[in-house]
């Protein structure tokens, strides 16, 4: 019998669901918890950006970082998502994987699953519905599986 693993994340949290067929009766086995993704960028950051100077005369600016601190969390909290799942898939412990996640964070997941994860993917519906109760995760899997 196929065990199916059900991923359900945005920023801040990431709920790992099983079941053991498409009738989307879900058990939550694991919450994942990234509390610096609902801060504020401005509560994450205490210093003031590097400085730098112009290749020409003496004028100081502020140096930005080419990614956000809320885009470098969320890769770490998206990292951490993947290394679980890719250990438990190597344990045997799901055959298929469904991704539910906001659309942002959708693509993040993506990018960061290993090629034998990712084939072990079998659909990504890109809604934020954490928080919205079992029930409306059901009927949200049971609608991306009708329109397939």
């Amino acid at each position: 019998m196929k065990t199916i693993w059900v991923v359900v994340a945005n920023q801040v949290e990431a709920q790992i669901y099983s079941s053991e067929q498409v009738t989307w009766d879900i058990e939550l086995l694991k919450t994942l918890h990234h509390e610096e993704g609902a801060a504020h960028a401005r509560d994450l950051v205490s210093d003031a950006p590097g400085r730098g100077h112009d290749q020409v005369g003496s004028s100081r600016h502020g140096i930005e970082p080419n990614t956000s601190v809320k885009e470098e969390g969320l890769r770490r909290f998206v990292k951490e998502i993947a290394e679980f799942l890719e250990a438990a898939y190597l344990n045997n412990d799901f055959n298929e994987l469904v991704i539910v996640a906001a659309p942002t964070v959708l693509g993040v997941i993506r990018k960061s699953l290993s090629s034998g994860l990712a084939r072990a993917v079998v659909k990504e519906v890109p809604k934020g519905v954490i928080g919205q109760g079992v029930d409306k995760i059901q009927i949200q899997l049971q609608r991306a599986f009708e329109l397939r």
